[in-house]
């Protein structure tokens, strides 16, 4: 006989979200026994003051999922044994960023390329003409993902000033210069093969580089990307430096799995992303209020992004405008609007506002239906492990769905009569700590950028590139003073001296290892490095190496503040666990 289990009604998730750990936390709750399982539900004032378990090398995900790579070898997130919610979501993310974000070896390779490319342009004799090499687009805002290109223009200057010369300003001698390009960098080594798509609306080669193997996307003096490479650059460094870079990261990796990164197929390039993200939080009624911290609720607000543009959002007759504090604009006053595609979604370029940054964008009917089945996904993976956790499976079946990348299921067995057998039911751990992944419903990593970061990251060991270049690279500790004029424990300074040792020629490490474990970023954007032994001050605890404050071109190593309820590492540069890392 079925049995109906009620649970008390839920508050609404379309209000900002923010209630998701009053789901979970209700002191009057008894503990359910439910039929299906036989087995008694954890209640939710279950004890929350039991010592965490310390980490473990899991495999898998709570309800048996395979746990996603930047939940490696990790135990559940959050703290006690029935964690917020929302914590645990937050904390997912800033995971996922600190994975999917460039390792330095990454980012230094891209440097290289483009130094490389910069190199064959310098010895390349062009009469009257200097070239030179720039970068816009993600890699100059940071906001690239290990699979991106490298978006470069030659700007063909004069040569005694800065004003393009005038040989190259028109459209055919642009095409006949990529061509002749294409030409020289195969002579000289730094590809293989060269695709010229001349008749682009923006002319451009596409190539990638032989020793690296990374894709590079080259246009010629196409500086209107430089000026939007900076918009993001202000927004994501200046306006909101601690949300903004996290939640386009998670969006641009949801679009490229789904292969809708790409605007010349229809897709949405990183600047309409980057735009996107910058109008729902400066429209966002509590973040104008000062009453929501962003960096805070990353989870919340990339729901509620998927959410807004998924759900909610009026495409055939708002247009998004960021300029000042954000608005939304008619798109008839705009001229954005097509009558014959009145569903594409407008966007002005805020450094350019009759240019629609999106108009590109035409298969933005599926785009918006995939982040409408991403809003659902997120908060099924959300309500399932809520249910878990308080009757020991999820009730719902809808609910009780595997990661996107999980294996089909297979056919229901049958019976003696013919007819079709009840599935069984899915096993779920009894372990409070194995880990929960609310991301993997809607994100994964394959194997192929997973290859790919290993690949880049061993060339970058065997010195290939460097060695082609004649460079080296070589950071080193150069003063072990504390602030108050002290020498600092010998630990940290030796744990300092090993972290370098072991980033610069690996010391045996995996790629993968590297990947996962070195985040310290010798250009200065803020990643950081945990560098795992224990430390004298602050018994037990990591030590950090972040991007410093005060712009003298050095990076910080400090330790955790024990008494930061949050557990971030110190704000105040000055503390006395400084050390000074040149870069």
């Amino acid at each position: 006989m079925a049995v109906e289990t009620k649970e008390k009604a839920k508050p609404a998730l379309t209000e900002d979200f923010i209630g998701f750990g009053d789901i979970s936390s209700s002191e009057d709750e008894e503990a359910v026994d439910v039929p299906a399982t036989g087995k008694r539900g954890r209640t939710d004032n279950d004890s929350e003051n039991e010592a965490d378990a310390a980490p473990g090398s899991y495999q898998k995900c709570y309800n048996g999922q395979p746990v996603p790579p930047w939940l490696a070898g990790q135990r559940r997130l959050g703290t006690g044994k029935s964690p917020d919610i929302n914590t645990m979501i937050n904390e997912e993310v800033t995971k996922f960023v600190s994975y999917i974000s460039p390792t330095p070896e990454e980012h230094q390779m891209r440097s290289w390329v483009i130094e490389r490319m910069q190199r064959i342009l310098g010895a390349w004799t062009l009469p009257g003409t200097r070239a030179v090499a720039k970068c816009f687009g993600s890699f100059e805002t940071r906001l690239y993902l290990p699979t991106s290109d490298i978006d470069m223009t030659i700007m063909l200057y004069n040569e005694h000033n800065d004003e393009v010369s005038p040989a190259y300003a028109g459209r055919e001698s642009i095409r006949q210069f990529l061509y002749r390009l294409a030409r020289q960098l195969k002579q000289n080594g730094f590809c293989h093969n060269c695709e010229v798509i001349a008749n682009a609306r923006v002319p451009i080669i596409k190539t990638t580089e032989r020793i690296s193997g990374i894709a590079v996307d080259i246009s010629i003096n196409a500086d209107s990307g430089m000026k939007s490479a900076q918009v993001q650059k202000s927004f994501s460094e200046k306006v909101y430096p601690n949300a903004l870079r996290a939640i386009v990261l998670a969006i641009k990796q949801f679009l490229f799995q789904r292969s809708m990164n790409e605007v010349y197929t229809g897709g949405m390039g990183s600047y309409a992303i980057t735009l996107l993200v910058v109008s729902l939080l400066q429209m966002h009624p509590r973040i104008r209020s000062g009453g929501l911290d962003a960096s805070k609720n990353l989870g919340v607000l990339l729901i509620e992004f998927f959410e807004l543009y998924g759900k909610r959002f009026n495409y055939d007759t708002v247009c998004v405008s960021v300029r000042e504090n954000g608005c939304y604009l008619n798109k008839r006053n705009k001229t954005f609007f097509s009558p014959t595609q009145p569903y594409l979604l407008a966007i002005e370029d805020p450094c350019d506002t009759s240019n629609d940054v999106t108009k590109g964008t035409y298969g933005i009917s599926r785009i918006k239906q995939t982040f409408s089945g991403a809003y659902d996904l997120f908060n099924n993976a959300i309500f399932a492990y809520h249910q878990t956790r308080k009757y020991g499976q999820p009730i719902n079946d809808a609910l009780n769905v595997g990661a996107p990348n999980s294996e089909p299921a297979k056919k229901r067995a049958r019976g003696k009569s013919g007819k079709a057998q009840a599935p069984s039911t899915k096993a779920v751990s009894n372990d409070p700590w194995a880990p929960v992944s609310f991301l993997s419903s809607i994100l994964h990593i394959d194997a192929k950028t997973v290859s790919m970061r290993q690949r880049l990251i061993t060339t970058f060991h065997k010195g290939t590139m460097q060695e082609a270049l004649g460079v080296e690279y070589q950071p080193q500790l150069v003063n072990a003073l504390k602030s108050n004029g002290t020498v600092p424990s010998d630990s940290v300074v030796n744990a300092v001296s090993n972290a370098l040792e072991d980033h610069k020629k690996g010391n045996g490490a995996t790629a993968q290892e590297q990947i996962n474990r070195m985040k310290f970023d010798f250009a200065g954007s803020g990643n950081t490095l945990t560098i795992p032994v224990e430390t004298t001050g602050n018994e037990g605890n990591p030590v950090f190496i972040s991007d410093d404050e005060d712009d003298d071109d050095v990076l910080d190593v400090y330790g955790e503040d024990d008494d930061d309820e949050d557990g971030q590492y110190y704000e105040d540069y000055s503390d006395d666990d400084d050390l000074h890392i040149v870069y």
